[in-house]
């Protein structure tokens, strides 16, 4: 479609150049030209991004169903890394349901714990790409960051490990 408008522009510009009367209708006839051409762009833009891709799935067929409380978090642990606010945090991770797991998020609360008392440091959240197969279990790694924990430097450190956002992996 884009070689017509490309056709009119030429043939526009040749009678400019061929025909002296013309040429003052050159601008106003190029700005029209221009501007159907964009609104016929915008116009299959919007037409093409609501019509459904050809790849999506059947109504009827559900996705696979794995939540959070197919996974089970086991040996978490946290140590310092290259600075003072940031941890890297391993771990193993088990899928307990029947399907493949794809990916989880995983959510990390520190708190300060000095004399029993707690004090919430911060919170940072982890996209964590894993397969895991149904019934398996894996290690990840992952680092989490408390931004202005040096600032108050932690003594005591409690953590807190969640998971959410379970997608699992199409067949």
């Amino acid at each position: 479609m884009i070689w017509a408008f490309a056709v009119v522009a030429a043939a526009i510009l040749y009678l400019a150049l061929r025909f002296r009367r013309f040429q003052s209708w050159v601008e106003p006839v190029l700005t029209i030209v221009v501007a159907i051409g964009l609104t016929a762009a915008l116009l299959i833009w919007f037409v093409e991004e609501r019509a459904p891709s050809g790849d999506v799935a059947a109504p009827d067929a559900t996705p696979p169903a794995l939540s959070a409380d197919n996974l089970v978090l086991s040996g978490m642990q946290a140590s310092l890394g290259q600075t003072k606010t940031s941890y890297r945090i391993t771990g193993q991770l088990a899928n307990k349901g029947d399907v493949p797991l794809q990916s989880f998020r995983l959510d990390v609360v520190l708190s300060d714990c000095p004399n029993g008392t707690c004090r919430e440091v911060g919170r940072d959240s982890a996209l964590i790409v894993l397969r895991v197969l149904p019934g398996q279990s894996q290690p990840f790694t992952t680092f989490a960051v408390f931004p202005g924990s040096d600032l108050n430097p932690v003594t005591t450190p409690q953590w807190d490990f969640g998971v959410r956002d379970v997608r699992a992996a199409g067949r």
